[in-house]
């Protein structure tokens, strides 16, 4: 009966023209998942064409910044001025920083163009999950974000293979064409299928700059805290930058918390709300959960003397482990998410403080089994944490509780990113050393973020113990 219902739901959707909207959500959730992994692969050819190699790190550091800003900035901005409207000028913003980075002529114009593409296409990303929550009924959300999950790990295995395609000299360029066209198509589609309505009375009151711009502070501080980690000497200033942005941090969540318009729940900052525990969660679990990607192909390379191709599909099965187990527990009811959402979040502390032990013992097959892990465990309870967030957060604040969650994924990515880099230069872990001293060093760069770990589960349990999201829908 269940699947029946299921089919014609979706029959539903797609006669409505409702899933021809959904599908250009997806798009740009692609955008910005292939993105990233793109840029990476064709790096060192920009670098060799365009010198300053010194500053490869900002071109993905940067598209990271403005990606956290706008993504924070974007239910707000729905609300004023409705999804089509900010949709279409995030493709377009997208498109400007692609144009600027297949024309630049020097490696500052491209670095540029990065954080224009990263406002976009961090935008494009918060907006799928305001859409969903938007325009469709509470009983369809988690299959809907099951699918951008999927999205985001297929972003995540064809990115590499994209860049390949275009990583030899000169050739690069045209990487960043492929992606402006693709904005263009999407911007064109989005004004033709989507409603011109804003669903949402727009909130009364200034808008949050001073919170934004300490975002943005905070998140250009840690960028450089993670880049700096690596020079010499780094490793203290590196502490100092990552303090002080984690301060920064604080310190926009509290203004925007008094602020009559609200760039994340009012709930962030009180642990002892489900919503405050829950969003923090994300963070702890994506912040532990940096190490393998950022240090995963050096530790393979030295440890097991892995192709890189071997290694990129490595690092993309953790992506694909996480889109199978989306859409396993994609049909998932709220009535039992409190079992997912608490599983999830064991399998992945188990797969991120695993390599701990797989790492030193030299065991290929144990750290590609945490790999999996971790991926499949974020897979499982990612759309049962979107969904019961949606559903605690009050009526007027359910765009901004669909947003934030992602938004708190990256922010928790980005201080991740720094921590790791001071874990690993403070063990020794370098291009330079033996595959003993890796093994010693990579202990540390997984075993340093089990209390962050820890802290995680906690909250997971906070989160799921109180049993209003069961009950309550969205009121349509």
């Amino acid at each position: 009966m269940k699947s029946n219902d299921g089919a014609e739901r979706s029959h539903e959707l797609w006669a409505s023209g409702m899933m021809g909207r959904f599908l250009l959500v997806g798009i740009g959730v692609w955008l910005h998942a292939a993105d990233s992994l793109v840029t990476a692969t064709i790096a060192p050819a920009i670098a060799l064409d365009l010198g300053g190699i010194a500053y490869i790190n900002w071109t993905i550091s940067l598209y990271q910044v403005g990606a956290i800003v706008a993504g924070a900035a974007a239910a707000v901005m729905c609300a004023r001025w409705g999804i089509k409207k900010i949709f279409m000028g995030a493709t377009l913003i997208y498109a400007v920083g692609c144009i600027m980075g297949a024309a630049a002529p020097t490696m500052g114009i491209l670095v540029a163009g990065r954080l224009v593409q990263g406002l976009g296409g961090g935008m494009l990303l918060s907006l799928s999950y305001v859409a969903i929550e938007a325009w469709f009924e509470p009983e369809t959300w988690g299959r809907l974000f099951a699918i951008t999950a999927t999205v985001w790990g297929g972003g995540s295995l064809l990115g590499p293979l994209i860049g390949g395609v275009f990583s030899g000299p000169h050739l690069w360029r045209g990487a960043f064409w492929v992606f402006t066209i693709q904005a263009l198509l999407l911007c064109a589609l989005a004004a033709r299928w989507m409603p011109a309505t804003a669903l949402k009375a727009a909130p009364i009151g200034r808008w949050p700059v001073l919170p934004l711009l300490i975002l943005s502070a905070a998140t250009l501080i840690i960028a450089e805290a993670g880049a700096a980690s690596g020079l010499p000497g780094g490793v203290v200033a590196s502490i100092i930058g990552c303090a002080a942005g984690a301060a920064l941090l604080y310190l926009a969540a509290r203004l925007d918390r008094r602020a009559r318009v609200r760039l994340l729940p009012s709930q962030l900052l009180d642990l002892a709300h489900p919503i405050g525990a829950g969003l923090v969660m994300v963070f702890m679990l994506a912040m532990s959960t940096v190490s393998f990607w950022a240090y995963g192909p050096l530790i393979l390379k030295l440890l097991f003397d892995t192709k890189p191709l071997v290694t990129g599909y490595i690092l993309a099965g953790e992506a694909i482990a996480w889109s199978l187990a989306t859409l396993a527990a994609s049909r998932v009811t709220p009535a039992d998410d409190q079992w997912v959402i608490r599983g999830g979040a064991v399998t992945i502390a188990v797969g991120a403080a695993g390599f701990a032990l797989t790492v030193p013992a030299g065991s290929l097959a144990g750290t590609v089994g945490c790999a999996l892990l971790q991926g499949a465990g974020f897979g499982v309870c990612w759309p049962a944490i979107v969904q019961r967030i949606v559903r605690l957060a009050d009526p007027a604040e359910r765009s901004l509780a669909s947003s934030s969650v992602s938004t708190m994924q990256r922010i928790g990515y980005a201080v991740g990113t720094a921590a790791v880099g001071i874990a690993a230069n403070l063990s020794g872990l370098s291009d330079s050393i033996s595959a003993a001293a890796v093994k010693t060093a990579g202990f540390w760069v997984f075993a340093a973020f089990v209390p962050v770990l820890i802290l995680g589960l906690i909250c997971a349990w906070a989160f799921t113990v109180h049993p209003a999201a069961r009950d309550s829908g969205a009121p349509r």
